[in-house]
């Protein structure tokens, strides 16, 4: 890259190995990951470590049980979540310009739901509506940045996990999703299994950033609980993968949705802790501007509603 004046020149970060160290954390698996993108566990190997020797850090610490994140490695995935979401945008920028207007639906869904339900009712809409269908242009960001962007007309649906819906909105109800403590195998909680409301309030979590869905019903529960969060977070990551990466760690217990943890607590690398006589439930809601909603977002709706979840 040719670059003016005096400024240096600088190694542009490998995307696609950005994608595949990104994969690899989220799995805590260098074989699982291979499989999603039906190449062989070596490959992936190579990857990573080219990149390693391009950026100069170790990324990954491999073992019996997984690979797993380094703080290094911690740092590069949330610096690259930013960079692959802007690569990610400026492709959809790219084919919008080829794209008819309106034959596009905008949707804005929460991190959570992009990650874990999108993906299959996306799927199912376009099995239903072939080549004719709209092409669906997603944006992922926490449940307030969704709100925005249905208030200002960036997006015609948006999908959101506040326990309570904005005023000023159409919104329904399309699933519900739970709330959950988990933590690393060595920590106390680990042993009994449970935890007090009062001990949960008091403790510096793993959680997400301000104006995510998953921490707003965490506050809620609790507060309705009488026993509001207290304690000083132990960290504030604004990605599930961070957060997850960083109870794994063994910085702190967490909370995260159940979406998120399910896969991790059965292969047995965090562990579920019950809060005495207190379960987070909360809704997983559409929302949209107007009164009625267009019909390619009505028929969106309604192929959410068949989904079997």
């Amino acid at each position: 890259m040719l670059v003016a004046g005096r400024r240096k020149m600088r190694h542009e970060p490998d995307l696609e190995a950005l994608r595949v160290l990104a994969l690899v954390a989220k799995e805590s698996s260098m074989s699982a990951a291979s499989a999603q993108l039906g190449v062989s566990q070596q490959a992936v190997s190579l990857r990573i470590r080219k990149l390693e020797k391009d950026l100069r850090v170790r990324l990954l610490v491999r073992s019996a049980r997984g690979s797993r994140l380094t703080p290094a490695g911690e740092l590069i995935v949330g610096w690259g979540t930013t960079l692959l979401t802007a690569a990610d945008e400026f492709s959809d920028a790219v084919d919008s310009l080829r794209t008819d207007r309106g034959k596009m639906m905008r949707i804005a869904a929460s991190l959570t739901i992009a990650e874990h339900l999108l993906p299959e009712w996306i799927a199912r809409w376009r099995i239903s509506h072939g080549d004719d269908g709209p092409v669906v242009q997603l944006t992922a960001a926490n449940s307030s940045t969704v709100v925005e962007a249905i208030r200002e007309g960036t997006a015609d649906l948006g999908l959101i996990e506040t326990p309570v819906v904005p005023a000023g909105l159409r919104s329904v109800t399309v699933a519900y999703d739970t709330i959950e403590v988990v933590v690393q195998h060595g920590h106390r909680w680990a042993k009994t299994r449970r935890v007090s409301v009062r001990e949960l309030a008091g403790t510096g979590l793993v959680l997400r950033e301000t104006g995510s869905g998953t921490r707003q019903a965490l506050e809620n529960a609790l507060a309705v609980a009488g026993f509001p969060l207290a304690a000083e977070p132990a960290a504030v990551l604004t990605t599930t993968l961070g957060v997850r990466s960083a109870i794994m760690a063994g910085i702190a217990p967490g909370a995260l949705s159940s979406l998120a943890v399910s896969e991790d607590a059965r292969a047995g690398r965090l562990v579920r802790v019950r809060i005495n006589n207190l379960q987070i439930t909360r809704p997983l809601t559409a929302i949209w501007a107007g009164t009625t909603p267009p019909p390619h977002i009505r028929d969106f709706l309604d192929v959410i509603a068949r989904t079997d979840r």
